[in-house]
């Protein structure tokens, strides 16, 4: 194998370096996506009175507070849970 010790310290930092950009391109692009999402979701403006995932009543306050939501703050929770999992 050729090449110093230093010069493999130096391409082992730059991949690294391209992994990390990579993992915060990866972010970008899931926050995109979830505002994109957010956005398409105030557009119809109408918030659901049951929850898309488990059909529970939403509260009033929270269908006031986020217009065009879909699902109840335990099933919101749990999907934001996985999420994060998924970028991982």
């Amino acid at each position: 194998m050729g090449g110093s010790v230093s010069g493999q310290c130096e391409q082992g930092a730059l991949m690294a370096d391209e992994l990390d950009l990579l993992q915060e391109q990866d972010e970008l692009l899931n926050q995109l996506h979830i505002q994109a999402a957010r956005q398409r979701s105030c557009l119809e403006g109408k918030s659901r009175k049951r929850c898309e995932c488990c059909g529970n009543r939403i509260p009033l306050r929270r269908q006031q507070a986020i217009p065009g939501v879909r699902t109840c703050t335990e099933c919101q929770r749990v999907l934001e849970i996985r999420q994060k999992q998924y970028l991982r």
